[in-house]
């Protein structure tokens, strides 16, 4: 599709992305007018805010609908002028064990400082039933060069396929989300990652 998706958690450093020497891309920063590929669950979230170690909660304006057909993850967009994602092969990523790396897999570091960007996310339900998502890829959106995003899915470790949205869920409404150190998000976007998502049965 648009970008990079990937799950798996091997961390050997020949397996890493190489981190791209020019993040500019001319183009404005700011939010993307409109969605243009056609599936109607995606959307932007046009929500800049700072994601800090204490419990907050991202009400929706509107409801994030499921594509239960589809590999769905909300993307955490973040600006990559101030963080690299942990798959980089960078002098910020140490080599790691497989443990470590299970657990830190697809998060962010920070460049001024190497600090590491580990989000806890909660999607909430409209039946207010609450769904654990966790870092399980990244994408760079086709609509803003300037950006990286931090793919939060269903799956229960790096190395599995995810388990399917609950049923009895039509919608989530909210997000609940701290992380282990502050970071910011300068929008959110709902988007079906993989249609239709062969290989693991979703409805």
């Amino acid at each position: 599709m648009f970008g990079l998706w990937a799950v798996s958690s091997t961390c050997r450093a020949q397996q890493w992305a190489e981190y791209p020497a020019d993040n500019s891309s001319g183009q404005p920063d700011d939010y993307p007018p409109k969605i243009t590929r056609p599936l109607p669950e995606e959307q932007v979230i046009k929500k800049e805010f700072e994601v800090t170690t204490q419990w907050q909660t991202i009400t929706f304006e509107k409801p994030l609908q499921i594509n239960r057909k589809g590999l769905m993850g909300l993307h955490l967009a973040v600006s990559m002028q101030l963080y690299i994602s942990t798959m980089y092969n960078h002098p910020l990523n140490p080599e790691c064990t497989k443990a470590g790396c299970a657990i830190n897999a697809f998060c962010l570091r920070r460049l001024s400082d190497g600090t590491l960007i580990r989000p806890e996310a909660i999607l909430v339900g409209d039946n207010g039933r609450e769904v654990k998502i966790r870092p399980a890829g990244h994408l760079y959106p086709y609509f803003d060069k300037k950006v990286i995003t931090m793919a939060l899915r269903t799956f229960e470790n790096a190395d599995s396929l995810p388990p399917p949205f609950p049923k009895g869920i039509k919608s989530f409404k909210a997000l609940r989300i701290r992380s282990t150190a502050p970071f910011r998000v300068k929008f959110l976007y709902w988007n079906v990652d993989r249609y239709p998502f062969y290989g693991h049965e979703m409805n």
